[in-house]
């Protein structure tokens, strides 16, 4: 098969242009991402709704524990290496009747995964206690959900 040196310029410029385009498109963020990412820089009043149960161990892969938890997200950092970073500190009392801190970090990636790293300060103690970390695949484990216009409806990643 004879190609002209115009039909092989043709084609490796539309090589080219694939695999250009094929690159960009690794770095943009998944669909679920831009998604939170716009509705709070709408300053949409976004909660995230997790099921442990239904997400994974980082360490180990198996599921987490049989809570469900939900919060407000009042602040958060948006950072390349991070993407979506935000946090919960409150004040409870642990099993054995001592009062402790708990600190919930979550971290929603580029690619649309939610890590959850959860870790306690018992009072008068100078160590934090690392009680675990997650992965949560949205939306199994982890939904986001906002309202869309001014109390009517919401919307939620699927």
């Amino acid at each position: 098969m004879k190609f002209s040196r115009r039909r092989l310029s043709i084609l490796l410029s539309l090589l080219s242009a694939v695999s250009v385009s094929t690159i960009a498109k690794a770095d943009e963020p998944s669909p679920k991402y831009a998604e939170v990412l716009s509705a709070l820089q709408a300053g949409k009043n976004v909660k995230l709704i997790l099921d442990l149960n239904r997400c994974t161990t980082v360490d180990g892969g198996k599921p987490g524990p049989a809570t469900q938890a939900g919060l407000v997200i009042s602040a958060f950092r948006v950072t390349a290496q991070n993407g979506i970073s935000f946090a919960n500190a409150h004040q409870t009392v642990d099993s054995s009747g001592h009062p402790v801190t708990e600190y919930i970090r979550h971290s929603l990636s580029r690619e649309g995964k939610l890590t959850v790293r959860a870790s306690k300060l018992t009072v008068g103690a100078t160590d934090v206690v690392n009680q675990g970390e997650f992965v949560c695949e949205l939306p199994d484990g982890a939904k986001f959900v906002w309202d869309t216009a001014k109390g009517q409806g919401a919307a939620s990643l699927p």
